[in-house]
């Protein structure tokens, strides 16, 4: 004797027939999450980042560090105790990757080294209770990229600065300065 009704086989049917596009969904929400596809990072034919650097990857060292404007960042970065970073840039290497502290805070990233050149870093710091600051420095590595980490090596990009906080009263400040770093 069959006891399935026919609605709960047209259920099972649907169940099936759903079966693709949703795992289909869930993959094109997982891109870039490490869960199969590189995400970020990936060559420009979507091929994964390397794990290794390969060419021009001696960035470590201490770096001379200028801003194209110096001025002072204004009122509400001040009233935080914010200012542009002073003294050198002092990158650390290992692995792909790069780690420096830079005006009170750590900020790490991966650098690849040739063909891309480009370094990326970012970092938070804990200012207050209620504020915190996000920073970030994107540079390129100018040609010829260091072989050894005793060739000279210069960096242009972009530092910027960001405070977010809880209190509504509480000052902001946001900084975006060009800068270059030469070793």
């Amino acid at each position: 004797m069959h006891t399935e009704s026919p609605r709960a086989s047209r259920i099972s049917k649907t169940a099936t027939l759903l079966r693709a596009p949703v795992l289909l969904a869930v993959g094109m929400m997982t891109m870039g999450s490490g869960m199969g596809n590189p995400g970020c990072g990936g060559g420009s034919s979507g091929e994964p980042a390397p794990s290794v650097c390969e060419s021009g990857c001696a960035i470590e060292g201490s770096y001379t560090l200028q801003f194209a404007d110096t001025s002072p960042p204004g009122g509400g970065c001040e009233a935080l105790g914010l200012k542009l970073p002073t003294g050198p840039l002092v990158l650390t290497y290992a692995d792909t990757r790069v780690g420096t502290t830079l005006g009170g805070a750590d900020l790490s990233g991966f650098y690849y080294g040739e063909p891309g050149l480009e370094l990326h870093l970012s970092g938070t710091q804990e200012l207050t209770a209620t504020t915190w600051s996000s920073t970030s420095i994107q540079a390129t590595v100018l040609a010829p990229a260091p072989q050894t980490a005793t060739a000279p090596s210069t960096l242009q990009g972009t530092y910027e600065l960001q405070t977010a906080t809880t209190e509504a009263s509480s000052p902001g400040c946001f900084i975006r300065r060009n800068f270059t770093a030469t070793r």
